[in-house]
């Protein structure tokens, strides 16, 4: 301990976990302003290429191979937009704070084309897509954003035997998404993960009814249109 530190009485290791948090919250707004300002690039090189695209359309055929290319260049570039925005928002996402015991799964669902998909419902599978209650299910806000945080109430040595995946279902009760891969969860943290549907968000069967007791909207019954006999 130095001499400085000693007449303080400040401890160095806790001198060096603030300079530790100053250093990386001043790396994390340097990362934040390079995804604005490349966002920003990429939406002067949209304006451009919008710009080509119109003139071209203006002097070709819309199947003249020069239009084509003006056209793929715009989509690659509203795609490419899209990527850092998703990626903005998950850089702006708060740190959870997760007991040592629990864990977080929190994301974004978007569509094919990276847009927020509000109101679905995220929820967790075994491999035979019977609905795991034990963990329970969140539901996607106006951003897309979800958060799924289990706290058990007692060991369950079971779990690890149990293979988890995500399943999502839209705003109609339909299952639009089931994760390829099992999800492990991090013991004491949070992981995150951007569910991107697939292209046309066809539903993918029919949700387990364990799910759509608790949490999925009801399905309307189609009403009655048949006229009964006016009683006298």
């Amino acid at each position: 301990m130095d001499a400085s530190s000693s007449a303080s009485g400040t401890d160095p290791s806790t001198e060096a976990a603030k300079d530790l948090t100053e250093a990386l919250s001043v790396a994390d707004g340097v990362v934040r302003d390079g995804a604005q300002a490349l966002q920003q690039v990429h939406q002067a090189r949209l304006a451009q290429a919008n710009r080509t695209l119109a003139a071209l359309k203006a002097q070709y055929r819309a199947d003249d191979p020069r239009v084509q290319a003006a056209q793929a260049t715009v989509q690659a570039t509203q795609a490419t937009i899209s990527r850092v925005s998703a990626l903005r928002q998950q850089m702006a996402t708060p740190t959870v704070q997760v007991a040592q015991s629990d864990w977080v799964l929190q994301g974004r669902v978007l569509d094919a084309d990276l847009n927020p998909k509000a109101r679905f419902t995220v929820f967790l599978v075994d491999d035979q897509k019977a609905f795991l209650r034990q963990y329970g299910f969140a539901y996607t806000d106006e951003s897309g954003y979800f958060e799924l945080h289990f706290a058990p109430s007692k060991p369950q040595p079971e779990a690890a035997a149990t293979q988890l995946f995500i399943e999502v279902a839209n705003t109609d009760a339909n299952p639009v998404y089931l994760s390829p891969n099992p999800f492990q969860p991090v013991i004491g943290g949070a992981s995150f993960m951007n569910i991107v549907l697939p292209p046309g968000g066809e539903p993918i069967g029919d949700p387990p009814p364990e799910i759509r007791n608790i949490a999925l909207p009801k399905r309307e019954k189609p009403k009655n249109t048949k006229s009964g006999s006016n009683k006298k």
